[in-house]
């Protein structure tokens, strides 16, 4: 059965358009930062530094930082469940974690081609776990703050600044790199999220808990994070689901920018990739708030269906222009890739907040959902980064289409066991 229980709003009817709009500016900053990282700024400066073993490294630099943020997100989530500050549950780490968040950003700047790899992996983690120490309770911040019934509408707010961070990030990014390098794009990833940060501060009323809760044992709360399949079945399909399609991702969207470059032959990569990444998010927006209606009309479970076959079908199709490359398919692929993620994006957050176990514990409940989002960020580039470099020697085109299989068969996977979830339309 869907998840009806009562959030501290639960009385409200509706929220405006503007109550909407600044709970979500921090999505917007969030996205920002990660679409300008892992697809444009990340693999240019991993290049910069590693040469010719670009993928292998770019690959486990994602995964071990990945492999940070998926304990720090649920801890932080949790422990935000259970504060009794005068601002409020949520609002103490969001300070903590986007003031050090935008110190580690700061840092990743200062560093260029031949510098060193090793500390560079050290100041990318401070930033995973920053952005994973306020990224937990800002998802419990959502659940928090708005009533069942405008649990859809959020979810098309949400995917709005999904989109529209993205193309900022993406977009903008490989402009700056090519004008002031990456010091440029730095400066403009923290003020991006400074902005964001004020904006949802000031716009978003949280209210403290009105007592202390219960005092717990360290063990006590270690098992808080354990749910039972049997009570949580659906909660469990929709971590599983989306872990398949952020499996599917994940297998082809770091390296993106080198696929350009060796595959399809672009000078710029860095810049050119941005540009297209930004005009397929751009194109794809209104498909995004399309999605939202169909799925009021047909159920969330059939568009999150008909999405997931959407990036399957392209990646399938990506994996055979490996073999002819061309410039106009990439485009036109990635346009549709945007198309069927994009559609995703709006229904997936409301679907895992329909089905929660708790809306007490949103935080902790949130941030085992964030896992299913970083979990895959761990293995999947791994995976395909040792794919790409040992398939290098033999046939660079083999080895993309290698990897472009394997996301279209994750998408594939993910797509299906959404019909595992029951109770939800």
């Amino acid at each position: 059965m869907s998840n009806r229980q009562n959030s501290p709003v639960e009385m409200q009817t509706r929220l405006s358009g503007r109550d909407h709009f600044f709970l979500s500016c921090l999505w917007f900053g969030f996205n920002v930062q990660w679409g300008a990282l892992l697809p444009i700024v990340l693999p240019a400066q991993v290049a910069d530094m590693a040469g010719s073993r670009k993928e292998l490294y770019n690959g486990l630099l994602l995964a071990i930082g990945a492999l940070l943020a998926l304990v720090v997100s649920p801890l932080a989530g949790a422990l935000s469940d259970r504060c009794t500050s005068r601002l409020g549950r949520r609002r103490p780490y969001l300070w903590q974690g986007i003031i050090t968040n935008c110190i580690g950003l700061a840092l990743m700047g200062m560093f260029g081609k031949d510098s060193n790899l090793f500390l560079f992996l050290l100041c990318f983690l401070i930033v995973q776990f920053t952005a994973n120490w306020w990224g937990g309770p800002y998802a419990g911040l959502v659940p928090d703050s708005v009533p069942f019934a405008e649990r859809g509408r959020a979810s098309s707010w949400l995917m709005f600044m999904t989109i529209l961070g993205t193309i900022t990030g993406a977009g903008a990014s490989g402009q700056l790199i090519a004008i002031g390098g990456y010091k440029l794009v730095y400066a403009f990833l923290i003020t991006s999220l400074l902005i964001c940060f004020i904006l949802t501060l000031f716009g978003v009323r949280e209210v403290p808990l009105s007592e202390s809760p219960k005092r717990i044992s360290a063990r006590e709360f270690l098992r808080s994070f354990y749910l039972d399949p049997r009570k949580h079945r659906n909660f469990y399909w929709v971590l599983i689901t989306r872990a398949m399609v952020t499996m599917g991702v994940f297998s082809v969207y770091n390296f993106f920018q080198y696929f350009l470059a060796d595959v399809i032959g672009l000078a710029n990569p860095a810049q050119q990739g941005s540009i297209l990444l930004g005009t397929a998010a751009l194109v794809s927006l209104p498909f995004g708030f399309l999605a939202g209606r169909l799925s009021d009309r047909w159920g969330r479970k059939r568009t999150v269906m008909l999405s997931g076959s959407i990036m399957a079908i392209t990646s399938i199709i990506y994996a055979f222009t490996a073999f002819r490359a061309s410039w106009t398919w990439a485009i036109v692929l990635a346009i549709a890739f945007g198309i069927g993620s994009c559609a995703y994006q709006t229904v997936d957050w409301a679907l895992a907040i329909d089905v929660l176990p708790s809306m007490e514990n949103a935080g902790k409940d949130m941030g085992i959902w964030h896992v299913a989002l970083v979990l895959p960020t761990v293995i999947a580039p791994a995976i395909s980064g040792v794919v790409l470099q040992e398939l290098k020697p033999i046939s660079l085109v083999m080895g993309y289409t290698v990897v472009f299989l394997m996301s279209a068969f994750w998408f594939s996977v993910g797509t299906v066991l959404v019909k595992q979830i029951r109770g939800v339309r």
